[in-house]
């Protein structure tokens, strides 16, 4: 597993000639946007799809079609899929699971033990 975006940058850079666009990923991207019975659960799917699309390196958000100006992402995507996952938050109520995770990073946390 990567310890920070350098190792995954450099992960990629390597992974990079093998990875490609195929049809059975086009299918995925397809399949994953139109997710959502009803009208309000697809934008919300298209919100959290486009602000994860802009987590990819601007090769692969060629090779797949998406041309989202970096403003956009910034300015719109980014706060829309925050403020959608603090709603999805708030609307499933507390989370054993969550927690649990969030227990985990604060005893991961770096402190005096680590030298740091």
């Amino acid at each position: 597993m990567p310890r920070s975006a350098g190792e995954v940058i450099r992960y990629l850079a390597r992974m990079r000639p093998q990875l490609h666009v195929t049809p059975a990923v086009l299918d995925a991207l397809g399949f994953l946007r139109g997710l959502g019975r009803t009208g309000r659960k697809r934008v919300v799917v298209r919100v959290l799809m486009n602000d994860v699309v802009g987590l990819l390196p601007s090769w692969a958000r060629t090779e797949l079609g998406i041309h989202r100006p970096a403003l956009v992402r910034a300015d719109w995507d980014r706060p829309a899929a925050t403020v959608v996952g603090w709603a999805l938050e708030w609307a499933r109520g507390p989370s054993e699971i969550h927690a649990a995770a969030r227990a985990r990073l604060v005893e991961a946390e770096p402190g005096p033990r680590d030298g740091f």
